[in-house]
């Protein structure tokens, strides 16, 4: 599992990972007042996701794949 390094309440950031990669995450409001949360990876060390809740600390974010199933925790800073 890699970890994510997230400052909260922020809404476009470059963020750091457990691994040592980094990557950026973007916060965009949708309809009805919804935040949907972007987040890309530099040199496609990892697959881009997005997230359509709140982010909490710990949470846990399960991605498939070509190459199976990567998971990723979000701490808070």
């Amino acid at each position: 599992m890699t970890t994510i390094y997230v400052a909260p309440n922020v809404k476009q950031q470059s963020v750091e990972l457990s691994d040592g990669s980094r990557g950026e995450v973007e916060a965009e409001t949708e309809g009805a007042g919804q935040t949907r949360y972007s987040f890309d990876f530099n040199y496609h060390l990892h697959p881009s996701f997005w997230v359509d809740r709140p982010l909490q600390n710990g949470m846990t974010v399960n991605v498939q794949t070509l190459d199976g199933p990567e998971k990723f925790q979000i701490e808070l800073r």
